[in-house]
C-alpha cells in the first residue's frame, strides 16, 4: 500500500548571490520500498526584489554527505507506517554528491512568491529505487539573486508506488 509524507525546511539561500546550496537530500533505505518525489515547493520571505531557483537533482555517483536527519511526516496520521526513506537537511553542513544532474528547476520571487513542481500524473514522479541505487540520492538546492534570502522548502514524497 502506498504512503505519502512531507518534509519541510526553513532556511536561507547561500550568503553569496547566485551561488547554489543544497538544503535537503534523501536516499532510499536498504531493502525497502521505492520513493517518488510527488512535488516540491519553495517560498521566499525577503524585502529585496529578485529571483531565485530551486532545483531537484539526482546523483548518479557518490551520495551527499552531512546534514541533520529529518523525519518525513505522514500525510495520513492514522495508519501510515513510518517513512522508509532517509532524509537530511542543512541544519548542519551538507556536501553535495558527485555527478548530479538537474531533473527539474522551479523559480520563486524573493519578495514572497512561491514556485514549485508537481508531476502531471503520478507516474511522472522521479522514482528512487530501493537500496540507494538509480539514483543514489536526490538533492534539493537553491540559488538566489541576493545573498541569504529566507526560504521555506517543502517536499512531498510517496513510498511503495
Amino acid at each position: 500500500m502506498p504512503y505519502f509524507y512531507d518534509l519541510n525546511r526553513l532556511t536561507t539561500t547561500n550568503g553569496t548571490p547566485n551561488t547554489e546550496t543544497v538544503h535537503l537530500w534523501g536516499v532510499t533505505a536498504t531493502n525497502q520500498e521505492t520513493t517518488g518525489i510527488y512535488g516540491f515547493y519553495c517560498a521566499a520571505r525577503f524585502n529585496t526584489a529578485g529571483g531565485g531557483t530551486i532545483r531537484m537533482k539526482e546523483c548518479t555517483a557518490t551520495i551527499a554527505t552531512g546534514g541533520t536527519t529529518q523525519t518525513a511526516k505522514p500525510k495520513n496520521r492514522r495508519g501510515s507506517a513510518a517513512a522508509q526513506s532517509v532524509w537530511k537537511d542543512d541544519t548542519t553542513a551538507i556536501t553535495a554528491g558527485g555527478t548530479t544532474n538537474v531533473r527539474v528547476s522551479a523559480g520563486f520571487a524573493q519578495t514572497g512568491g512561491m514556485g514549485g513542481y508537481i508531476p502531471i500524473v503520478p507516474t511522472a514522479a522521479l522514482q528512487m529505487m530501493p537500496n540507494g541505487t538509480n539514483p543514489v540520492d536526490v538533492e534539493f538546492a537553491t540559488a538566489a539573486a541576493t545573498a541569504s534570502v529566507p526560504v521555506d522548502i517543502t517536499v512531498d514524497i510517496g513510498e511503495g508506488i
